[in-house]
């Protein structure tokens, strides 16, 4: 394990770069995913009038709920300086109401720079799963004190299996940047692009499904659920009762 802080790795603008350019490509199902993410919260009867993107990354999520409540406003949180730079660029003067704010979730002061009042939602995607076990359990908590009554949040991100289809997310990760690589006539080697690829796995920490939902119980959320799941890649969710 890596001694850096976690997602140490996503100061490095280079890999940030690397990464993002073909996000669409890479992540396993990600369109399934991220409809899916959609469709719950056109079906979530709370209004969302303001959001919270928890390790906003480049704002894909942030992008993707302004779509889906073109009303709201969004306010995006990560510690990294260049994803936050490509948030910017992604969202630009378009996109609707949002603010940015850097704060390292490896913490509880991270919620010292977010504008105050309650959110009408909460989202994460592919952020969580570089916090060790109990700082999981602890932001878990630390988002339902954020929530209004009523209001859901939802995980996009990599957990732990066993059996056989351990392993698999990586692999088909690394497939598809090898494909893509082919694609486009490059002339690293397939062992260079999944090196490169792979390059932050000492910043993963993933805990299992199962253990993650009982967190979120233990914060006090209802509805908690497990609404994807392919290999080590999952959605969940859970409401702040109202």
């Amino acid at each position: 394990m890596s001694a850096s802080p976690p997602g140490a790795s996503w100061q490095r603008p280079d890999l940030v770069d690397s990464f993002l350019d073909e996000r669409q490509q890479l992540l396993p199902l990600i369109d399934v995913q991220e409809d899916l993410v959609r469709r719950l919260f056109e079906r979530h009867p709370h209004e969302v009038v303001r959001f919270l993107d928890v390790g906003c990354g480049d704002g894909a999520s942030s992008a993707l709920m302004l779509s889906t409540v073109p009303a709201a406003e969004a306010v995006l949180v990560d510690f990294s300086e260049p994803m936050l730079a490509r948030a910017e660029h992604r969202l630009g003067p378009s996109a609707g109401r949002w603010t940015a704010v850097r704060g390292d979730l490896s913490g509880p002061a991270w919620r010292a720079a977010l504008p105050g009042g309650l959110y009408g939602a909460a989202i994460s995607s592919f952020a969580i799963h570089h916090l060790p076990a109990e700082r999981k359990r602890d932001l878990f908590a630390e988002l339902f004190e954020l929530l209004e009554p009523g209001a859901m949040f939802v995980n996009m991100d990599v957990v732990t299996v066993s059996g056989p289809l351990a392993g698999l997310f990586e692999e088909q990760m690394a497939a598809n940047a090898v494909e893509a690589e082919h694609r486009r006539g490059g002339g690293r080697t397939d062992e260079q692009v999944a090196g490169e690829l792979l390059d932050d796995r000492d910043d993963d920490r993933p805990d299992s499904a199962g253990r993650q939902l009982q967190w979120l119980r233990e914060a006090g959320f209802v509805d908690v659920e497990l609404h994807f799941k392919w290999a080590e890649g999952a959605i969940f969710g859970a409401v702040r009762p109202g």
